[in-house]
């Protein structure tokens, strides 16, 4: 019994020292924890400390890298609002130059155009006046040989029979007029007739005014004819059928196409 006793109280203080020891062996691993947490705890004051001032540096960085940029592209802004007002003005003035010499180009051009036209309106008045001319000759000449007009012969021939209206009367120019006491022919006279130069509207308007110029011939039988080197198609059917009578050279004799002539 006494043996047991002894083994138990041997085992308890077994069991004690090994506590006692495992207190102690806590107590050491707690306080190296807490040792390593105060340094944790410094590492992260210093951590902290590092990233305000990184932070700060950054900032600072920024804000003048920032600063560069605003004064960087201040300067260029500059030199290219003075770069493009230099090549506006380049522009402004080689426009203004270019267009100066394009005015005084078409000018030049426009003056020389007038001249020619002028020259060539010239050329053609003096062709048509010539041919006109000729044709007035032509027939003129052949009626002084054969006046014969509408069945009629006539006595007298007038070349350019020109009125002068009195007071506000009217005037009037007739190219050729036959005339034999009791009728007269008024026969317009064109190198070229067409319908832009001969209406029959006019032609027949004429007979009116004749009759008021020349008093003379009131009671007069009137004929009237188109005299013309040539004729445009069509033009010659549209006389006859109005009552005018044409002539035109054939060969070389005059021939008048009279058979539907009328008196107006």
């Amino acid at each position: 019994m006494k043996k047991i006793q002894n083994h138990t109280r041997n085992s308890i203080e077994a069991m004690r020292t090994e506590i006692y020891q495992l207190m102690n062996e806590t107590s050491q691993i707690n306080k190296e924890t807490s040792q390593l947490i105060k340094e944790n705890s410094q590492l992260i004051k210093e951590n902290a400390q590092q990233d305000r001032e990184t932070s700060q540096e950054l900032k600072e960085f920024f804000k003048e890298s920032h600063q560069d940029l605003r004064d960087s592209f201040k300067e260029s802004h500059q030199d290219l609002r003075e770069f493009f007002k230099e090549s506006n003005r380049e522009v402004t003035d080689s426009f203004k130059k270019s267009n100066q010499e394009l005015t005084a180009f078409f000018e030049n051009s426009r003056q020389k155009s007038d001249e020619s036209l002028e020259k060539l309106h010239r050329y053609l008045g003096g062709i048509a006046h010539s041919n006109g001319e000729m044709a007035e000759e032509y027939f003129y000449s052949a009626f002084k040989a054969d006046a014969t007009f509408a069945n009629e012969k006539f006595d007298e021939v007038e070349r350019n029979m020109a009125f002068k209206g009195i007071g506000k009367s009217k005037k009037a120019e007739f190219d050729l007029v036959l005339l034999n006491g009791k009728s007269a022919a008024l026969i317009e006279v064109k190198y070229n007739a067409k319908p832009e130069n001969i209406s029959v509207e006019k032609i027949i308007s004429r007979v009116k005014l004749f009759k008021i110029l020349a008093p003379e011939c009131e009671g007069y039988n009137i004929y009237l004819g188109v005299a013309a080197m040539s004729f445009k198609e069509g033009l010659e059917t549209e006389l006859h059928q109005a009552g005018i009578a044409t002539i035109r050279p054939v060969g070389e004799k005059m021939v008048v196409f009279d058979q539907s002539v009328k008196v107006f």
